[in-house]
């Protein structure tokens, strides 16, 4: 019977969270299609440097204070309120000096005026992912992603109407781009709103030996999301800026734009195992106090399930990935389809790794995950610089999944000694 609780609770938190990402899939969806139709192919290239920029940065600013709080006031919540406190204020402090750096590191790229207003104006990004990030540790920690839902629903109409609106009046894409800072600072408040509603008070009060704590803690976490980030995002830049193959006949804009538009529908796809593990970890750091077999059973099944979904997701993407590519590009996005098809090969993998990841933090094991996955991001740029010169956009959807395999590869050895290790 508990076990069948607890498979509802992850069940209707999975389901909270897919429905929040399914509302601003839609607003991604619709700002795509506004995009590519009013701005063109050259613009949506622009808008899509405009927010990769930034993303890269995203999960340097987590920097894995999310599992961590999530797996001690999973055990307590009594220190809710000093954790989150603290968070917040590390978050700001870490994303202030990466807007300075990324401001000086920006006059050493080659991007026009308008391109580096706008990458300027969406580095405010960083700001608005990491409060909403932090509230969102509570609504893990008490399986509440009801509310984060409806934070996120909200968020997403607000930079939908605000799209809308520039584009109707033909504002610069720079504005477009800005819209989504404008709906994250909507997203926190309502977040921050539900956050009071659960009784949890935070108070922005420094504690030395609490800052100290998370950041030992998560410095492994902190540096594989940053590694793994460079997979996701590395290639996008290096699109924007290396000599690309005159036999594809396209600039660095416009070749950002074609991978950019089916990398986009990848992106959306990959949240399932995402959110499934978000509602999934707690309950395996729990069955972990209570022993093996219970912890075992509830890895297997998570795996099992996000396998099976993955190659689901797999054959039917590559099937409907021309449809789901003219939908939102139309006919000038046509060598996109072929690109989204190549992304999609590799899905199952990006399925399989995250329980086996987050198995390694329950068992208290991710000091090797910086490891797996700096041997993987080098291993990203450097196929990337190779065979992008050659290939283009078309290497890159190769190698973003091959770069999976070879993290999956590195997280099975390496769960595989930390279980023993621990109940040998």
């Amino acid at each position: 019977m508990l076990i069948t609780e607890l498979a509802k609770k992850i069940a209707s938190n999975t389901l909270y969270q897919m429905i929040g990402k399914l509302v601003t899939m839609a607003v991604t969806i619709a700002v795509t299609v506004i995009v590519t139709r009013l701005y063109d192919r050259e613009g949506y290239g622009l808008f899509n440097i405009m927010q990769v920029f930034p993303a890269l940065f995203f999960v340097i600013v987590d920097f894995g204070f999310n599992a961590i709080a999530t797996r001690e006031l999973s055990k307590n919540t009594d220190r809710a309120q000093t954790f989150i406190g603290n968070i917040i204020l590390m978050r700001l402090a870490f994303s202030a000096i990466l807007i300075a750096l990324c401001v000086l590191a920006l006059q050493f790229f080659p991007y026009s005026p308008q391109l580096r207003l706008g990458i300027y104006m969406s580095l405010f990004l960083i700001v608005t992912q990491a409060m909403v990030a932090t509230t969102n540790i509570i609504f893990q920690v008490k399986l509440r992603y009801d509310y984060s839902m409806w934070s996120l629903v909200l968020g997403s109409t607000a930079v939908l109407a605000l799209v809308l609106g520039l584009a109707r009046v033909g504002a610069d894409i720079v504005w477009l781009s800005f819209s989504y800072v404008i709906g994250g600072l909507v997203t926190f408040a309502a977040g921050w709103y539900f956050v009071r509603r659960l009784g949890v008070q935070v108070h922005l009060k420094f504690d030395a030996s609490t800052c100290s704590f998370l950041l030992a803690q998560a410095l492994p976490i902190g540096l594989m999301f940053v590694f793994s980030q460079i997979n996701f995002k590395a290639d996008s830049i290096m699109l924007s800026v290396l000599e690309l193959p005159k036999s594809i006949g396209l600039g660095n804009t416009e070749s950002v734009a074609l991978y950019g538009l089916p990398y986009k529908i990848f992106e959306v796809l990959l949240v399932v195992p995402t959110f499934f593990m978000n509602a999934a970890y707690p309950v395996f750091v729990r069955k972990m106090t209570e022993g093996q077999p219970f912890l075992k059973n509830v890895f297997f099944k998570s795996t099992g399930v996000l396998l099976g979904l993955g190659v689901l997701v797999s054959l039917v993407g590559i099937v409907t990935a021309p449809v789901a590519v003219d939908l939102l590009g139309g006919e000038q996005f046509a060598q996109s389809a072929l690109v989204l098809r190549l992304l999609l090969i590799g899905m199952p993998i990006f399925y399989a790794t995250q329980p086996i990841a987050w198995l390694l933090v329950t068992l208290d094991k991710q000091k090797h995950l910086p490891y797996i996955y700096l041997v993987a991001a080098v291993f990203n740029v450097s196929m990337n610089y190779l065979f992008i010169t050659k290939y283009s956009f078309y290497a890159s959807a190769i190698i973003t999944w091959v770069s999976e395999l070879l993290i999956l590869v590195l997280l099975i050895a390496a769960a595989g000694k930390a279980w023993k290790a621990k109940y040998a």
